[in-house]
């Protein structure tokens, strides 16, 4: 009878099955409680992180902004005091720099080609410019002159090339694989624009 009771005391003290399982799912969901808390606050960490993280980017990019403001001043100043370097301008390309040079060295020569208002364009070629190779340089040279000024405009060359001829002492340059050399083109020589006039072919149609 006795042992029979503590059998009977024992297995009411004693958790079942059910309740055992019961625990474990106890546990789990409080440990899945807990993975999610820290989640959120990992989350709000994350979210109070990101304003700070813009704030040092923008500061960072003001810094760089002053800097570059720095740089550009220090050298137009340099650029002014060079008796070489002094008509370059302040935000002058590598590919101006490397021009100047060649032109110093007589490896390179400077053509200037007229406006219409009558004011020229500078333009530095190769001595064994062709003049396709002028072409291209006082394309770029145009573009970079207008985008210094703020001035968004573009130019339609392939129509200038349709309408004009770039002259040389009454002589076009027709021929875009001869060097400018061989056609007189030298150091300092003035080229003008000068209109297409339609010509008719055999067939009769007219032509540029």
């Amino acid at each position: 009878m006795e042992a029979y009771r503590e059998g009977n005391i024992d297995e009411e003290l004693c958790p079942g099955a059910d309740e055992m399982r019961a625990g474990v799912s106890d546990t789990s969901v409080a440990k899945a409680d807990t993975k999610s808390l820290e989640d959120k606050e990992s989350q709000v960490s994350d979210e109070a992180g990101e304003p700070q993280q813009a704030e040092s980017l923008d500061s960072e990019t003001l810094s760089h902004a002053e800097l570059k403001k720095f740089f550009q001043e220090a050298l137009s100043q340099l650029l002014k005091k060079d008796p070489i370097l002094n008509d370059l301008h302040p935000q002058v390309t590598l590919e101006e720099v490397n021009a100047l040079i060649e032109l110093e060295h007589g490896r390179a020569m400077k053509v200037y080609v007229e406006k219409a208002d009558g004011g020229f364009w500078c333009v530095v070629v190769p001595r064994e410019a062709t003049v396709h190779d002028l072409k291209k340089a006082l394309k770029n040279h145009v573009a970079l002159m207008l985008n210094r000024k703020g001035v968004k405009k573009k130019i339609n060359w392939k129509y200038i090339w349709k309408a004009y001829w770039l002259c040389y002492e009454g002589e076009k340059l027709a021929d875009d694989r001869k060097k400018l050399l061989e056609l007189g083109v030298k150091n300092k020589s003035s080229l003008t624009f000068i209109k297409r006039l339609r010509e008719r072919n055999k067939s009769g149609r007219k032509v540029r």
